[in-house]
């Protein structure tokens, strides 16, 4: 009886094997059928024919990467634009980034519809798949297209924060990113630290004060200073009888005013000079090293000390200390950029300007005759006399057309030159 039942199970299997296996083969037959039948409609220029067929025999064995590509290439033989981008868009979410159908893509919109477009596609590719080799290609291609403000002024400089100094006849004010004039251009010195928009250190004849970025009066010393600097970490640089010190954000005085020079306090440090002299101080105003050092690099917002990372100099070399003037490495260069950010600085070796880490780690060889430190993953270079952009892989993302450029905002702005005049580049994409 069991042996009986086993055969009869064998057989079984066999019989559904057997028609699994004709079905198949039919369905085969079937879809080889419609695929020859659409390709004999493509040569007549029948293509909604082919369309139709090829969508019946995805009916048949399922989508496929071959019949959406052939679907999609009908669509653009018979000029329909419109579902031929669909249709490629329709393949890269079901298939991921195919690198044909992305480049078809690519050289499709590059050819038949605006910049702007070419970056919109781009740029949510790049959000779709960050990792793909051929979206990072076309990406790299399009992440320094950008356009010019129309604003035009005798100097701009570095952004802080959302604002920007900009000279006009000799005096100073604020523009805003967009380049519009935020304060008018009405003062000796504007100092801003890029945060409290209630507290701009500006000098006016010979009052220095505060105001805020309606350009009204906020504070004002009891005592007469030539200059203020905008406060950081609650002190401010001031000059008094042509010495420099340090204040408080109410204008008490921290230090006595004995120094030639002094940089704003960050991460609890700041440098003063004495004739021809450096030395590291502190917040409290406490000498931390001698005044052992021939110069200190400051970025553009006067500050010595980023990253815990100070650019010193003695005699001819250049080299960094940390926080405590110990040095922290044996390497040193001809100059180097104080960090702006904890991005690359600039350093300059054997006659030309590269870029390291915050560990001294050389990430961009010196291959140019000026560089400023990196600021939203691009720094401004100088090859063959003008200006450009490179990006964190030593790329030139901006080519050099520039007489002048200064850093890049997070927003993508950046201050360039063209001859005597200055304005400002908008990058379209950014990072």
């Amino acid at each position: 009886m069991k042996k009986n039942l086993s055969i009869v199970m064998i057989v079984l299997l066999g019989l559904a094997w057997y028609v699994t296996l004709s079905t198949w083969l039919g369905n085969e037959k079937k879809y080889n059928e419609m695929i020859a039948e659409a390709g004999r409609l493509e040569e007549k220029g029948l293509y909604l024919d082919a369309i139709t067929q090829y969508e019946e025999a995805r009916g048949v064995k399922g989508e496929t990467l071959e019949l959406e590509e052939s679907i999609a290439d009908n669509y653009l033989a018979m000029g329909d634009y419109k579902e031929y981008r669909k249709k490629l868009n329709g393949i890269l979410a079901s298939f991921g980034p195919v690198e044909k159908d992305v480049t078809k893509l690519y050289e499709f919109t590059k050819e038949n519809f605006s910049e702007d477009s070419v970056i919109d596609l781009v740029s949510g590719l790049y959000e779709k798949y960050p990792d793909s080799e051929v979206v990072l290609r076309y990406y790299d291609e399009v992440k320094g297209k950008y356009v010019e403000r129309t604003c035009v002024y005798e100097g701009i400089e570095d952004f802080a924060g959302s604002y920007a100094v900009y000279s006009r006849n000799g005096k100073k004010g604020l523009i805003g990113l967009d380049g519009k004039v935020v304060i008018e251009a009405v003062y000796d010195e504007i100092g801003f630290d890029g945060k409290d928009e209630k507290a701009i250190a500006v000098k006016d004849g010979g009052d220095c004060y505060f105001i805020n970025q309606k350009g009204y009066r906020t504070k004002m010393p009891e005592e007469a200073y030539e200059s203020l600097s905008a406060a950081s970490q609650n002190r401010i640089v001031a000059k008094k009888n042509g010495k420099y010190g340090y204040l408080d954000k109410n204008f008490k005085e921290k230090t006595e005013f004995v120094y030639d020079g002094a940089t704003l306090i960050c991460e609890g440090v700041g440098a003063v000079r004495q004739n021809d002299k450096w030395a590291l101080i502190d917040r409290k105003g406490e000498l931390i090293t001698e005044f052992v050092f021939d110069g200190i690099a400051q970025n553009s917002r006067g500050i010595c000390s980023v990253n815990k990372k100070i650019g010193v100099r003695q005699g001819e070399s250049w080299f960094f200390v940390n926080e405590k003037g110990e040095r922290t490495s044996q390497q040193v260069y001809e100059a180097v950029r104080a960090f702006e950010s904890d991005g690359m600085c600039a350093v300059c070796m054997d006659g030309k300007w590269g870029f390291i880490d915050r560990e001294e780690n050389l990430k961009i060889a010196c291959a140019y005759e000026e560089a400023r430190s990196f600021t939203a993953g691009y720094a401004a270079v100088k090859k063959n006399g003008i200006w450009g952009y490179v990006d964190e892989k030593g790329s030139m993302a901006v080519s050099p057309v520039f007489d002048g450029a200064g850093l890049m905002t997070r927003e993508g702005v950046a201050p360039v030159c063209h001859g005597d005049a200055w304005t400002l580049i908008q990058l379209k994409i950014m990072d």
